[in-house]
């Protein structure tokens, strides 16, 4: 490998540098083949703003939901440390609303019109920041193989550098420190050979990609709602009471959990047959229940918007 303070030989080269590493670059300077790259575009545009809750007070609600969503924008809360939390607002790149949210007193005023919003806020915090818009965002898979194989040897990616997700569902850096580990676990078997960087990619697929398509598949649904301002009237009521029942239900949030945690897929942790039992048994009870978009209509989300 060559930097500019000279040249380094190595058996293996970890490729840490995320998404915009250069890689890629250096690799066709070098004569390689270009791997296929698989980018989604999430079409969403991210407001956010920090705030810290007052003395005294160590943590916030723990309901409603930390995050909602409607048919246009949605809301997130994402508590920290040191009593700080972050108040989000995300809307569809298209909407000519998003410019006005970067005013503070629109932020806000849009974001209490959301349940998580209004709950953190009321609470007297003192805003750290101004408002921080981030777009452009996109999910991006980089392997450095294609259907002929390795288009390398001795060099293997990590984190962002194969993996790059949206933020919203917290996968990047639990998905970073698998691969770490698993180049931890093998880089003493070969690591220079091709066969090497074959089963690394091979065990990338298995186990990073489910988690990016994951993703992907969110974000479209988000993407297209808010791009349509169209809730799908076909959206299932054991899909939306998942989320209801498991405030209620331990083991149904243990299986939420399990997902959110990456320690297993939606598609297993939800068909297990006891968390469907135990979903339908709380939808029997609720029989006038249906999913609901959360937040304010398109009228007064115009009204908020223009202050």
């Amino acid at each position: 490998m060559t930097t500019g303070e000279g040249s380094h030989e190595g058996d293996l080269v970890v490729d840490a540098g995320g998404r915009r590493g250069g890689t890629e670059r250096w690799l066709a300077a070098a004569g390689c083949r270009p791997a296929a790259v698989e980018r989604h575009r999430t079409g969403l545009a991210y407001f956010c703003r920090w705030y810290r809750l007052p003395e005294g007070m160590e943590e916030g609600p723990r309901r409603p939901w930390a995050v909602a969503g409607g048919a246009f924008a949605g809301c997130a809360v994402f508590p920290a440390d040191n009593r700080v939390f972050a108040v989000t607002l995300f809307v569809h790149t298209t909407d000519t609303t998003r410019s006005a949210l970067r005013d503070p007193a629109i932020f806000e005023g849009a974001a209490r019109s959301f349940a998580p919003g209004e709950a953190w806020l009321a609470l007297g915090a003192q805003p750290l920041s101004e408002v921080l818009a981030t777009a452009s965002l996109d999910n991006r898979w980089s392997p450095l193989a294609d259907e002929r194989g390795p288009v390398v040897s001795g060099l293997v990616p990590v984190g962002d550098a194969i993996t790059h997700t949206n933020p919203t569902l917290g996968q990047g850096t639990s998905l970073a420190l698998w691969a770490a580990r698993r180049v931890a676990r093998t880089a003493h078997q070969d690591p220079g050979s091709e066969r090497y960087a074959a089963d690394h990619h091979d065990w990338a697929v298995r186990t990073l990609k489910p988690w990016f398509d994951f993703q992907v598949v969110a974000d479209s649904a988000i993407g297209e709602r808010f791009a349509t301002r169209a809730v799908r009237s076909g959206t299932p009521r054991e899909v939306a009471a998942l989320f209801e029942c498991a405030l209620e239900d331990p083991e149904v949030m243990r299986a939420r959990a399990r997902v959110r945690h990456l320690a297993e897929p939606p598609a297993r942790a939800y068909a297990d047959p006891e968390i469907r039992a135990r979903v339908a048994r709380w939808l029997e009870a609720r029989p006038d229940y249906g999913p609901k978009p959360a937040g304010p209509d398109r009228e007064e989300w115009e009204k908020l918007t223009r202050g």
